[in-house]
C-alpha cells in the first residue's frame, strides 16, 4: 500500500506542474430540481437538488447540494468539484473534490470526503463524453457513533451524451479501502447513477433516475432509489450579481 500512496503522491505533483489556469472566457450555469423518490423498501419521499456551474476551455468548477427525505430517514450531501486540464495534453486532467455528507439510513452522522486525483477523456465531443477517474481518497466520519478516518483509493467512469429527443447520463464510483479495518468493518462502497433527460423546452427538463449506495458492511447494505424530477436549468449571470450586490 506504500507504493500504491506513492504513485498517487508522484501523480498529484505532476498534475499540478502540467496544469495551470488560463484566461479564456468562463460560462455560468444554474440547475434546480425536485423530486419525487421511491427506494429499495418501497417507501416514498421527496428530495430537492441545485447546482451552480462553471466551465471554461480548461477549467471546471462544480457546487452541488442534495436534500432527501424518505420516511423516517434523510439524506443530505453539499458537494464542491475543481479540475483543470493540461494544456499540452487536453484530454488529461487533475482535480480535486471535497464534500460533507449525511445518510441516517446507513448510519453515517456526518461525513467528511475528499479526493484528489487524474482523469482521462475516453471521448469528448460536442455531442457528449467519457472520462475515467483515478485518486486517493478520505474520509473523516461519525458511523454507527464511532469517529474515524478512512483512506481509500477511488476510481471512476462517466458518461454524458444528448441525443436528439433525449439525454444520458451514467456515474460509477468505487471506493476501495486501504486503511486497516476497525471492528472488522469495511467501509469500502460502490455508488452508481443513472438518468434519462426528456426536454420539454430550453429550461424545464423531465428526469428519471436510478440511485445506488452499496457498502461492504453495513446493517443497511443496499441504499437505492428511484426518482422522477422537475429540473431547471439557465445561464447563471455572475457578472448581474456582482452589479445588483456591489454596484460593480
Amino acid at each position: 500500500m506504500i507504493i500504491n500512496k506513492s504513485i498517487f503522491i508522484v501523480l498529484i505533483i505532476l498534475s499540478c506542474i502540467f496544469s495551470h489556469e488560463v484566461d479564456d472566457t468562463a460560462n455560468w450555469k444554474q440547475y434546480y430540481r425536485g423530486s419525487y423518490i421511491v427506494n429499495e423498501q418501497h417507501n416514498y419521499g421527496l428530495g430537492g437538488y441545485f447546482r451552480i456551474k462553471r466551465t471554461t476551455k480548461y477549467t471546471f468548477r462544480d457546487l452541488r447540494g442534495y436534500l432527501h427525505f424518505i420516511k423516517d430517514n434523510s439524506y443530505k450531501k453539499i458537494r464542491y468539484k475543481s479540475s483543470n486540464k493540461f494544456r499540452e495534453f487536453n484530454r488529461l486532467y487533475n482535480y480535486s473534490t471535497i464534500s460533507i455528507d449525511q445518510n441516517s439510513k446507513v448510519g453515517v452522522n456526518i461525513r467528511y470526503h475528499g479526493n484528489q486525483g487524474v482523469g482521462f477523456f475516453v471521448n469528448d465531443s460536442n455531442s457528449g463524453h467519457i472520462n475515467a477517474e483515478l485518486a486517493l481518497a478520505y474520509d473523516i466520519s461519525d458511523y454507527l457513533n464511532d469517529s474515524r478516518k478512512t483512506s481509500y483509493i477511488k476510481s471512476g467512469l462517466y458518461w454524458d451524451q444528448d441525443f436528439r429527443d433525449y439525454e444520458i447520463k451514467l456515474e460509477v464510483e468505487h471506493y476501495y479501502q486501504i486503511t486497516d479495518l476497525i471492528d472488522d468493518i469495511n467501509l469500502s462502497r460502490l455508488e452508481f447513477l443513472f438518468e434519462v433527460y426528456f426536454p420539454l423546452n430550453d429550461e424545464l427538463q423531465v428526469i428519471l433516475g436510478y440511485e445506488l449506495e452499496q457498502f461492504e458492511s453495513s446493517d443497511n447494505k443496499i441504499n437505492s432509489s428511484v426518482f422522477l424530477s422537475i429540473g431547471y436549468d439557465d445561464i447563471f449571470n455572475i457578472k448581474r450579481i456582482k452589479k445588483d450586490k456591489y454596484g460593480m
